[in-house]
């Protein structure tokens, strides 16, 4: 009986250890990558008019775009890279768009399909949402 037992402590410890290191991820190809992906990690402050206060950004290197504003619901989706152009998904419309950086704290979105140009620059830390506009 005694055997037993020190069979199972013994098989029980020895599954508690850590879990296995997770599968690499696929290395990344020239045509997964932006042209120019210094646009990416930064928080982007909108300073296109029109859009609503406090509108960023942010295309985090995991592929995950976070879209928020200072008084709307923030989003979530997958980013990814379409030959020259970077692409998202807002709900279910697919945008595409070419990246300009005109300079490093500046960026230009030019929509595909659209006479439109989304632009940007990086938020200043700390930054807060400016007061709604009465």
């Amino acid at each position: 009986m005694r055997k037993t037992l020190i069979a199972i402590a013994v098989l029980t410890v020895s599954g508690c250890g850590e879990d296995p290191a997770p599968a690499p991820a696929a290395a990344a190809t020239p045509e997964s990558q932006p042209a120019d992906p210094a646009f990416v990690g930064k928080v982007w402050i909108s300073t296109t008019p029109g859009t609503p206060l406090g509108s960023m950004m942010i295309f985090m290197p995991d592929r995950t775009l976070v879209m928020d504003s200072c008084f709307e619901t923030y989003r979530l989706s997958k980013w990814g890279v379409a030959g020259e152009r970077i692409r998202w998904l807002e709900d279910t419309i697919p945008i595409e768009a070419a990246v300009d950086m005109p300079r490093p704290h500046q960026l230009i979105l030019k929509v595909a399909g659209r006479d439109e140009e989304l632009s940007f620059t990086t938020a200043n830390v700390p930054y807060t949402c400016p007061d709604m506009p009465k």
